[in-house]
């Protein structure tokens, strides 16, 4: 879509926050199998996924639903309990689509601004009391500030909120982490909260559309009302079970991520661009000013290095840069040291 937009075409694409590791060797030849049954439907249970993920989480397979990516289930989150007359809050500049989603569906969407350059957990409290929220969501660790509250202060705010208030937490990158950050199902059920989970960025699954929710059964039955059958085919099921099972791979890609962030934290702070603390599989970084932030990404798009340039309030003129291999980072260095040096000696006298 951004080639189409700008007419540059792509050499490296990280402005989606895809696994720039890629899936398994495992998970690959999962989708080969798989692919000669995708004329048949696939079971719109997902029994074997479900008592998979459950098993792995330590909770029950009726406290799971499968859904098509996070996207899919906050859709049918905003189907299931928002709509007209019903009020959500969300936060001023974190990941948009719930918004989206709660706005189409008639709803009153109040949005509160980050504190710290992340969402305000004080602040969604008290606008959530202040509006009597029926929806509330949080991104943990968040998009695109990067940076993560942790599962004792997410607990706190569910506790936090008006008893019939839902806290919906995306979890999309949950996987990066560390164990003592990470919510559990345990934390999850028993309280009014979906977890929302993906196989897009850890396990490099983006292209196949699918991902679960966790949460109380009666939470899940309510989600369920508005979800389609077979929207999660027989070839993404079958490639994220064989994720499930290779686990060096994922251990491998959230360890080399972290490497990437500590090489990028490093690298461009020696080019003057600050690094804003995070737990992703990107960087959100900081330029001088937000002129200087749109200079580079325009310079590195005509580059073809396509980044997200920010411009949400209180990270307007950031950008947002996908961690990827060490070959693929050092051609990124390389084009915003040659882009900021180009801008230097533009403006000389």
């Amino acid at each position: 879509m951004t080639e189409r937009a700008t007419g540059l075409r792509a050499r490296e694409r990280l402005s989606t926050n895809e696994n720039e590791f890629g899936p398994s060797a495992e998970v690959i030849r999962a989708i080969h199998t798989a692919a000669a049954q995708a004329h048949r439907y696939p079971d719109c249970e997902h029994f074997a996924l479900r008592e998979r993920l459950a098993a792995g989480l330590r909770t029950d397979r009726d406290t799971v639903m499968v859904g098509p990516g996070v996207d899919g289930l906050l859709a049918m989150t905003t189907r299931a309990f928002l709509g007209a007359g019903r009020t959500a809050v969300t936060s001023e500049s974190t990941y948009p689509t719930f918004g989206y989603f709660a706005r189409a569906a008639g709803s009153d969407v109040h949005a509160v601004p980050y504190r710290a350059d992340a969402p305000d957990l004080r602040a969604l409290a008290r606008r959530a009391h202040e509006c009597r929220a029926d929806v509330v969501y949080l991104a943990d660790p968040d998009n695109p500030g990067g940076g993560s509250h942790g599962a004792a202060a997410v607990s706190a705010l569910a506790r936090a909120l008006p008893a019939a208030t839902l806290l919906v937490v995306d979890g999309a990158y949950a996987e990066y982490q560390s164990p003592a950050e990470q919510l559990s199902a345990r934390q999850v059920t028993g309280t009014r909260m979906l977890w929302l989970r993906t196989f897009s960025k850890a396990y490099a699954l983006a292209g196949l559309r699918i991902g679960y929710a966790v949460g109380d059964r009666s939470l899940l039955d309510a989600l369920a009302r508005g979800a389609e059958h077979y929207v999660v085919g027989r070839v993404a099921e079958a490639a994220a079970l064989a994720s499930l099972d290779a686990e060096a791979h994922l251990a491998r890609v959230v360890e080399r991520t972290a490497e990437g962030r500590a090489h990028y934290t490093a690298a461009l702070g020696r080019l003057g661009l600050s690094v804003l603390p995070g737990t992703t599989n990107f960087v959100t970084v900081r330029p001088t000013d937000p002129a200087t932030g749109e200079h580079l990404a325009e310079a590195l798009a005509a580059r073809g290095i396509f980044v997200r340039h920010l411009k949400v309030p209180d990270l307007a003129g950031c950008l947002r840069i996908t961690i990827g291999p060490a070959g693929q980072r050092a051609r990124v260095l390389d084009a915003i040291a040659r882009c900021s040096e180009e801008r230097v000696a533009a403006a000389a006298p």
